[in-house]
Parts: C-alpha cells; structure tokens; sequence
C-alpha cells in the first residue's frame, strides 16, 4: 500500500522493552538469563534470552506486575 505523505515515511508504533534484574536464582550462573517486558494491552510481553529465546504473553490488564517475582 502507498502512503501519500510527501515523501516522508508514516511513523510505526515501537515496543519499549524494559530489562528485568534476574539473579539467577542463586544457582551459580546456571539461570543468568536476560529477561525483558513491554507493556501491551491487556498485560505484558516477556522475553528471555540466553542460549535460546522465549516469548510469552503474561495478561494483566491493569499493568499491577513490576517485574519482579513473588520469592
């Protein structure tokens, strides 16, 4: 689809992505993954990065999550 903007290119929307601390669980680097959310309606996307990826949609419609665990 052609956009007629001048020549300028239409703006997209962006994910913010915010890193999480994650400590490992004490198990000796075994567990260091990275580990990121973006905030997106009706919860959060989670990322975890190591040797493989994971994605995975934890729902929170009012965004009450602040990254951390519970223990």
């Amino acid at each position: 689809e052609e956009t007629r903007n001048m020549g300028r290119e239409t703006e997209r929307p962006q994910l913010a992505w915010e890193k999480l601390n994650s400590d490992g669980g004490g198990l000796g680097g075994l567990l260091n993954w990275d580990v990121y959310r973006a905030k997106v309606p009706g919860g959060w996307l989670v990322l975890t990065m190591h040797n493989t990826t994971g994605l995975t949609f934890y729902p929170d419609s009012v965004h009450k999550w602040d990254g951390g665990s519970l223990t």
